[in-house]
């Protein structure tokens, strides 16, 4: 089951990741919307998928350590 969850986790990060550049690059852009704030929005949905990124990969280091311990 930590599987699964770990497979969610890591699917988000990759959708939210995936998101944010398509924002950034101009490609999922509504056609009423300003160029800058959807590069600014993108901008920070790439930052945010690379934070969620970071605190996986530090989580998961510290449960192995934890399970190596017991």
């Amino acid at each position: 089951m930590y599987n699964f969850y770990l497979s969610l986790n890591l699917r988000g990060i990759e959708i939210h990741t995936i998101t944010g550049l398509l924002f950034v690059s101009g490609y999922f852009m509504p056609e009423d919307s300003d160029p800058t704030m959807m590069r600014v929005f993108g901008t920070i949905f790439v930052l945010f998928g690379f934070y969620r990124l970071a605190l996986y990969r530090a989580n998961k280091k510290r449960y192995r350590s934890r399970n190596d311990e017991n």
